[in-house]
């Protein structure tokens, strides 16, 4: 296991522009019981320079850094960080986020102490809001959660179309790194996929204010922006599908049978057209959060 209790686990890519800010904002955290594992998912910029930089300014702080050259994309970049670390406690963490200097010891804290309420084998997320920022760093929102209108408190069912956590503000113990991941192929993203698992059989715990700077710029791959694209939504119902489908096949044998129906249905959801699929969606109640992503549904599925 790892020498310290917390492992942050950072993805990068191509990420000279934001990259020094990040870790400058992690080495000035009020807890440092913590070590930086990265894997670089092919830079071709000053990205590992920096990286190797910054570990001999501060020695025995990154425990490894994964080079191998291979363009995974971000979510089975981060699955890769997973399946390598070591540590009792794992932070998802961005290239291009600044965090709060609370950020590691609330959230470690918040683990520690859910372990003592739920027991040390039960698989535990914490997440918190993230204050929304442009390029320069000026405040766009401060509550993300308030920006999209998010009900952070839903039910375990609504994990299955609507997420809520945000990889980057995320925090997580053993149980739920050996529970989620590997990722599956199918998994629409490494956070979504975790949140979805802790959902159904852990404990998620929402920390109900910002601990990080969320940037948004040209590169980002979700972003801060509602995604209520009629022109997308197909691609998300088939989405949808294909994860219950991999959920189902992962943990089918321990769902009872009302949850069964219910996740069968969503990946049935995919073979199916026009009225017969508005059908569906009504007999299973296969909803997101909020009214205008509903209509859409409904209207254009």
């Amino acid at each position: 296991m790892s020498a310290v209790p917390v492992q942050i686990l950072l993805s990068t890519w191509n990420g000279e522009h934001w990259l020094p800010e990040l870790l400058d904002s992690l080495v000035k955290q009020s807890c440092q019981d913590w070590q930086l594992l990265v894997r670089d998912d092919g830079s071709t910029d000053q990205t590992l320079r920096i990286l190797v930089e910054w570990e001999m300014q501060h020695p025995g702080k990154l425990a490894q850094l994964l080079t191998d050259g291979t363009r995974l994309g971000s979510k089975h970049s981060f699955s890769r960080l997973v399946e390598t670390s070591t540590a009792p406690y794992l932070l998802f963490c961005d290239q291009d986020d600044v965090w709060f200097p609370e950020k590691v010891e609330l959230q470690y804290q918040a683990l520690r102490r859910l372990e003592g309420e739920y027991g040390a084998e039960t698989a535990l997320l914490v997440h918190s809001d993230l204050a929304v920022v442009d390029q320069q760093r000026n405040l766009l929102s401060a509550s993300l959660w308030e920006l999209r209108g998010f009900d952070v408190e839903q039910r375990k069912q609504a994990y299955l179309l609507t997420n809520v956590v945000s990889g980057c503000a995320t925090a997580f113990n053993r149980v739920a790194a050996q529970q989620a991941f590997p990722l599956p192929q199918d998994a629409i993203e490494h956070d979504r996929w975790l949140a979805l698992v802790c959902a159904w059989f852990g404990h998620i715990h929402t920390l109900p204010h910002p601990l990080l700077l969320y940037r948004q710029h040209a590169g980002n791959q979700i972003g801060a922006a509602a995604a209520y694209s009629l022109r997308s939504l197909e691609g998300r119902i088939q989405a949808w599908s294909r994860q219950a489908e991999v959920f189902l096949h992962r943990f089918g044998d321990e769902l009872n049978a009302e949850d069964y129906r219910l996740v069968a249905a969503l990946a049935e959801l995919r073979h199916l057209q026009g009225w017969a699929r508005r059908q569906h969606i009504l007999r299973h109640r296969l909803f997101k959060q909020g009214l205008l992503g509903n209509l859409a549904l409904l209207l254009f599925a």
